[in-house]
Formats: C-alpha cells, structure tokens, sequence
C-alpha cells in the first residue's frame, strides 16, 4: 500500500493550527463580551464616575505643597478615643450634726406586740367639727327707757281708799298717831292689808327700803324731776333698783304701819316731789272716777 503524500500531511498540520486559532479567537471574543456584558451589569457609583470624568492629573510640586501644611506624622499614631462622659458632680453638701441626722434603722422606735397595728386600708376618720357655740345664759340687759312724766300727764293712785290723812304744809293738822297738830307733807290711803300697790306712771325705781317714817318703802323717777315714794309696804319686794316698771305695775302689797304711822291704821304712804320739793299729790292724780 502507498503512503499519502507529505502536501497531504502539511495540510493537515496548517488545517489543526488554523482550527485551533480560531477557536482561542472565539473563546476571547466571548471572553470579551461576557467582560462588557458583567460591567454593564453591575451600578458604578455616581461619585466613582464623577471622579474619573472630573480627574486631573496632579503634579509632584502640588504633592508635595499639600504635605507641607499637614502633620505626616499624624497618620501613623493611634488615634485617640474621647474620653467617657463622667457624671455632673453633685454640690457639696454640709456636714451635719449627730443631732439633724435622721436616726439609725436600728434605733428606730419598734410597735410592742401589744399596741393595735393601725391597718392602711381603713378610711381615715374625720376630725371632730367644733361645737356650736352655745348661747350666752346671762345675756347682757337692754337697756329700757321710757317716756319721762310732763304737766299735761296724770298718776294713776296706787289704790283706791278713804283719805286718812290729807297733804298739807301751809297748815297744821291733827295727827293721831303722835296726838297732835304738825305739818304733813304726804297723802295717807286707807287700805286693807295685802292689798296690791301699783305703779301710778312708768319710771325707772332708784330706791328700795325701810325707815321708821314710811316703813317699806319704793322710790320712782318718773323723769322731768318728778319722784314718787310709796311706803307702809310689806315686806316681800316685789322690784328692785334699777328696774323699769310701767303705769298701773304691781310694785308691792299694804303692809304693817310703822310706828309714825300706826294710829293710822294699814294705809299707803304717797309723797310726790317736783323737782325735789313736795307737791300735793291730788293736784297730779286722775280722778276717782277714772281710776
């Protein structure tokens, strides 16, 4: 058998050569593409980009001014941590005495077993309300006035009786308790013992008491200076000094005579006096009729 000729085998060897050739040409090419490709995928950062559009290349004197104003050595040490925050310090407080210190847990006073322990839950109870203020049991008197007598007023008598011994001063007349003729300068009423005595206007009562020309006797300021004394009173008072009493008042009862007055028998003592001086009372009492 022949063999092929050498052209035949030289072919083949170019034919392998120029295959392989080609297949490294695609392999880059996809290479080259699958590069492009990965870069258009992947974001690239606006300041990356910016950098390298607005670059500039940077001569070595520049370099070399910049490290000038800059501490070199500063990039090599450790850079220091800020220190922690401690806080704000407290103000300093006063040292106090054994004697504005609270006490000591220990010495706290301890509740006995035996005193009630108070229970927090329990409402607390109200506190007393004051008294009201009770009223005054001896109030202070008013004062009670009363319209003073005029001329145009009249007193009432004290009772009704017989005339035992009438008023008089210009002349004498017969007293027959002491058998003879004097002066007489009241109005004796007769009257029955017990009998009550009133009060002949209002007036106020200035003097209660006892001699033996009157016996008990009662004292009233009318006003306007006329006064108005009744004796041969018994001996219950029935008011008092100081007392308002009003027309037609009981003041007293008839009473036992004096001994100035005994031969009168029981009667009632009148003496009207006008501004300290002794006036006839007839002249100032109401009729016998009205009375």
């Amino acid at each position: 058998m022949k063999s092929k000729p050498d052209s035949e085998s030289v072919f083949r060897k170019k034919g392998f050569f120029i295959a392989l050739y080609s297949c490294l040409g695609v392999v880059a090419v996809l290479a080259v593409v699958i590069t492009f490709a990965n870069r258009a995928q992947t974001p690239q950062s606006t300041e990356f980009a910016y950098e390298q559009e607005d670059a500039v290349p940077v001569g070595a004197d520049q370099v070399e001014s910049y490290l000038a104003g800059i501490d070199q050595e500063a990039w090599f040490r450790p850079r220091q941590t800020d220190p922690p925050t401690s806080p704000p310090a407290s103000p300093p407080t006063s040292p106090t005495s054994p004697r504005d210190r609270p006490p000591a847990p220990e010495s706290l006073p301890h509740p006995s077993t035996d005193e009630a322990i108070e229970d927090p839950t329990e409402p607390a109870t109200e506190p007393p309300q004051p008294e009201a203020a009770e009223p005054d049991p001896d109030p202070a008197p008013q004062i009670v006035t009363f319209e003073p007598f005029t001329d145009d007023d009249r007193l009432q008598w004290p009772l009704y009786g017989d005339t035992v011994m009438p008023f008089s001063v210009t002349s004498l007349i017969y007293d027959p308790t002491l058998d003879q003729f004097r002066t007489n300068d009241n109005l004796r009423i007769a009257a029955n013992e017990g009998d009550p005595v009133r009060a002949g206007a209002d007036g106020r009562v200035i003097a209660v008491g006892r001699n033996v020309r009157q016996g008990n006797y009662v004292t009233i300021d009318h006003g306007n200076g006329t006064v108005v004394t009744l004796g041969q009173l018994m001996d219950e008072k029935l008011v008092g000094e100081g007392e308002i009493v009003r027309a037609g008042q009981i003041i007293g009862g008839v009473g036992q005579p004096s001994i100035f007055g005994s031969g009168n028998g029981p009667h009632v003592h009148l003496q009207l006096k006008r501004d300290t001086v002794a006036v006839d009372p007839y002249y100032w009492l109401t009729s016998r009729s009205d009375y």
